[in-house]
């Protein structure tokens, strides 16, 4: 069925900053000089701790860490409860509990640094792949962007920088800004030169039927969608890389799906690897906690990767598998081939029976 989660994230997460907006027409006096030290104390403190809390956060979270969200519950000998979110090293009974996810987590972060007086805009890729960002100027009352907006920028994988800064033209004086940001994955000058056909993305020894191609009346009909395959599988059917590359981005913690897009749309698991050719393919409506490598991996193809599901906005159990390319701030799907027997090349359609044969 169609990749929704994909069209929120990736045509461009617009979010409004608004910033040092004052209630009263009152002028701030400027600080004493022993105040400009304490903020600068501070902040410099503030630094410490968040840099402190990222590298615990990056072990604990490293890139093989496939722990999904649980919670575990267990009574001691002595008839304690205990409540965990790792599995207890324990002989006791153990209750599990699957932890409902609210939606995708943020995989770009933007923040306002600096003092209120001159502040600067931070952002953190934390995709496995670079992204394309554009910032736009919303108003300003006395105040400029240094440089000035809009301006647009691609920041490579786990990288962060200082974008531009925001003050007052003059001082003393009201000053009022508002800006958006939107991002999309992937760099805009990526070709898809495939060095040879996809290995369609099944288990070897097995067949499936193709019950959904390119341009598909019932969802393949979007920018991002018109040329994904939908292949029908049994859940828990093994799913494999039909071509190598790195495991940019993953959804595994979602465990429900339908058929209401509301619903459902951004609920689906999925795996988004990134070729070298900067192209990206996408495997989605895994089973819950079925991923099994983790973000960073480069992995090769025909590399066992995760198990199909019916997560997401789905009709039933199938993998959707389609490459993409970011063209500039948005995405859009490319038109791929199979390999058949003898590394023959042929164009995937409705109701053909696929089946790795090279």
């Amino acid at each position: 069925m169609v990749l929704h989660p994909f069209p929120t994230l990736l045509s461009g997460t617009i979010r409004e900053h608004k910033g040092c907006l004052f209630s009263s027409e009152k002028t701030l006096p400027p600080l004493p000089h022993y105040a400009k030290l304490l903020e600068r104390y501070f902040y410099s403190m503030y630094k410490s701790i968040l840099y402190f809390s990222f590298i615990v956060f990056a072990f604990l979270f490293a890139a093989d860490n496939l722990d999904a969200k649980k919670t575990y519950k267990y009574k001691d000998e002595n008839g304690l409860w205990h409540f965990t979110d790792r599995p207890p090293a324990t002989d006791q009974p153990v209750e599990v509990e699957q932890v409902y996810v609210s939606g995708n987590e943020k995989k770009v972060l933007v923040e306002s640094r600096g003092s209120r007086y001159e502040p600067y805009i931070h952002v953190h890729n934390l995709y496995r792949g670079p992204v394309e960002m554009v910032f736009e100027a919303i108003s300003t009352e006395n105040a400029a962007f240094t440089p000035p907006l809009p301006i647009s920028v691609v920041i490579p994988a786990m990288t962060e920088v200082d974008l531009f800064s925001i003050k007052a033209v003059q001082k003393n004086k009201r000053w009022a800004y508002r800006f958006r940001h939107s991002y999309v994955p992937g760099k805009p000058d990526a070709v898809h030169k495939p060095e040879k056909p996809y290995r369609p993305p099944i288990e070897r020894g097995v067949t499936f039927l193709l019950s959904q191609a390119f341009g598909g009346d019932y969802s393949h009909n979007d920018p991002w969608n018109q040329y994904a395959v939908d292949i029908a599988m049994p859940e828990g059917s093994p799913v494999y890389a039909a071509r190598g590359g790195i495991i940019m981005d993953i959804a595994r913690d979602f465990y429900t799906g339908g058929s209401d897009m509301e619903k459902y749309g951004e609920r689906a698991n999925y795996v988004r690897i990134l070729h070298d050719d900067g192209t990206m393919a996408v495997y989605a409506h895994l089973k819950l906690e079925s991923v099994r490598y983790g973000l960073g991996r480069r992995i090769e193809e025909g590399a066992f990767i995760a198990e199909s599901g019916s997560t997401g906005f789905s009709s039933g159990p199938h993998l959707h598998f389609v490459i993409q390319r970011n063209t500039g701030m948005a995405i859009e799907s490319l038109p791929f081939q199979f390999e058949g027997e003898g590394g023959r090349a042929y164009t995937p359609e409705k109701g053909m029976v696929l089946e790795v044969l090279m």
